[in-house]
């Protein structure tokens, strides 16, 4: 993971918290720069946590109690071509592979001054881990990274370590499938 080894996620931890989706914070004052995003807080999230879409975790200033960023993260599975397996040495019978996958990842565009974005695909990652521990097998983490609003989105989760999938590629439009392998 990007920034990792550079001391900043200790720093970010220090002034911030990673807390469950809730009305209590001011969600209309959150400002990714995409009003897509920001509408999803307001108008969206609530539904897709209790109908069992997603879970939707906030990262909260300690002091100011304002929204830096929040991820949305779901179950997911997807598909490898023989391809793809053979390269990541996986000698299963089946082309699906269990996955956690990220909904919606944002950042607030008053928060700049440490980079947010990757550390929240670093917790992201330790929920994924968390699932192992727990009993449940999840080999990758997921992203259809957004290129309706910026086509450059691939280059953030491939700066983090994440990759394109091969399999049916060609059929997305808005988004660009990738995965991040959790045992790498």
């Amino acid at each position: 993971m990007k920034y990792l080894e550079t001391g900043e996620y200790e720093i970010i931890l220090e002034h911030t918290k990673i807390v469950p989706f809730s009305k209590e914070y001011n969600l209309e004052e959150f400002n990714c720069g995409e009003e897509d995003y920001n509408l999803f807080l307001v108008n969206d999230a609530e539904y897709y946590i209790s109908n069992g879409i997603s879970s939707v975790h906030l990262l909260i200033h300690k002091d100011t109690e304002s929204i830096i960023g929040y991820f949305a993260l779901l179950a997911d599975a997807f598909l490898l071509d023989k391809d793809e397996k053979e390269r990541l040495k996986l000698d299963i019978p089946f082309s699906s592979v269990p996955a956690m996958k990220i909904g919606k990842l944002a950042v607030s565009i008053e928060h700049q001054e440490y980079h947010y974005g990757s550390y929240l695909l670093y917790m992201a990652l330790g929920y994924a881990a968390k699932l192992e521990l727990n009993g449940i097998a999840c080999r990758f983490l997921t992203v259809d990274a957004d290129i309706e609003f910026r086509e450059d989105t691939p280059r953030f989760y491939e700066s983090n370590g994440f990759v394109r999938n091969q399999h049916k590629q060609q059929k997305r439009k808005k988004s660009v499938s990738m995965r991040y392998d959790l045992f790498e």
